[in-house]
């Protein structure tokens, strides 16, 4: 799904070394290539034990509603 969404992961490997970047199938379906930072790597699917997907959350902001006031029998109230 990560691969699908283009979204970055975090791997274990069952060595306990952990690389982030984004996975990119292979020919090879036993194999998955993770680019980094540090460049692309080849890891066998077997050796992978554990995948976080690093889901971004876009902060849009969005208008807010207008706020108004209307008076009402001496006091104020917000609609």
């Amino acid at each position: 799904m990560a691969v699908t969404l283009e979204q970055e992961v975090v791997i274990q490997l069952d060595s306990g070394e952990t690389m982030r970047g984004l996975p990119k199938w292979s020919a090879d379906p036993k194999k998955v290539q993770l680019r980094t930072v540090e460049g692309s790597f080849w890891v066998l699917l077997e050796e992978i034990v554990h995948v976080t997907r690093i889901i971004p959350i876009d902060k849009i902001e969005k208008p807010r509603p207008q706020k108004t006031q209307t008076k009402r029998d001496g006091s104020y109230w917000i609609k």
